[in-house]
């Protein structure tokens, strides 16, 4: 059985954990949020060139428009006036900023994660020389001990032969 190849449901699986690792990954992670938040502000502009023409005659008003306000620059020099041009602005102004702090977090994260990794690694070099120390310790015991009973054992024969 060690030898069979996976199922076409274990591979699926594999395939699946290897899907979710790569996104796992801070760098990914960035990436993705990144690339999802340049496409928020692409949908945006084109949802709102629909839904207040008369403000966004062009489609490149409307993305310098969603990159602002996506941004949470927002400068004011192009703003929605329907109600649906402000509610699809308002759901606009809230990704932006839960995107901004998933971004925040992310990079936040992997400082983290590598200062743990670097913490580890230090310990773990400083447990291989405390142990690298107590084995030394053991062998200079050990020989001092096989000196002093090689020294017993000289002292016995002379009393012996006394």
């Amino acid at each position: 059985m060690a030898g069979r190849a996976p199922t076409e449901k274990q591979a699926k699986a594999s395939l699946i954990e290897r899907r979710v690792q790569r996104i796992v990954n801070a760098r990914s992670a960035t990436i993705g949020l990144a690339l999802t938040f340049i496409a928020v502000a692409v949908v945006g502009a084109a949802l709102m060139r629909i839904a207040d023409p008369d403000n966004f005659p062009n489609l490149g008003l409307a993305i310098w428009w969603a990159v602002q306000t996506v941004t949470t620059v927002g400068y004011g020099d192009v703003v929605p006036k329907t109600v649906a041009g402000r509610v699809l602005g308002g759901v606009e102004m809230v990704i932006g900023v839960s995107f901004i702090a998933f971004v925040t977090a992310g990079v936040t994260s992997a400082v983290v994660q590598r200062a743990a990794e670097g913490a580890q690694e230090a310990d773990r070099l400083r447990d291989e020389q405390s142990t690298k120390r107590i084995i030394d310790s053991l062998a200079e015991t050990k020989q001092a001990l096989s000196e002093v009973g090689e020294r017993l054992d000289g002292i016995e024969s002379q009393i012996a032969n006394d």
